[in-house]
C-alpha cells in the first residue's frame, strides 16, 4: 500500500496553492519588465521546494527542460501566467505551475539568486 501524503489546508487549497497565491500577489513588472522582488524569489524556491516528488513534476522534468531551454526565469515565467490564464481546467492551470516553477527556480539559482 503506497501513502500519498497530501498537503491540504482547510479551505481544500493546497499550500502549493496558497504559496502560489502569495507570488501573484508581488509586484514583479517594472518599466514593462520582469523583475522579481527578493520575496517573490523566495517564494518560487518554496514552492519548487513543495514541487518536489509530485510525480507529474517528475514524469515531465525532461520534456519541461526542453522546453525551456533557450528561455529566461522570466520568460518562463511570463508563459507560466499565460498557461494559467488560458487553461481549460483548474487542474491544467495546478499542474502547470507544478511543472514549470521549479524550472524557473533552477534559472533564478543559476543566476545566484
Amino acid at each position: 500500500m503506497k501513502i500519498i501524503a497530501v498537503d491540504i489546508t482547510r479551505k481544500g487549497k493546497t499550500m502549493i496553492d496558497e504559496l502560489m497565491e502569495k507570488l501573484l500577489e508581488e509586484p514583479v513588472v517594472n518599466n514593462d519588465e520582469i523583475v522579481f522582488t527578493s520575496r517573490a524569489v523566495e517564494l518560487i524556491h518554496e514552492i519548487s521546494e513543495k514541487c518536489k516528488g509530485i510525480q507529474i513534476v517528475e514524469q515531465t522534468r525532461e520534456q519541461a527542460e526542453e522546453y525551456a531551454k533557450d528561455l529566461s526565469a522570466e520568460q518562463v515565467y511570463v508563459d507560466m501566467l499565460c498557461k494559467i490564464v488560458d487553461a481549460p481546467t483548474t487542474l491544467h492551470m495546478k499542474c502547470s505551475v507544478r511543472m514549470l516553477i521549479p524550472i524557473i527556480d533552477r534559472k533564478l539559482r543559476e543566476r545566484g539568486l
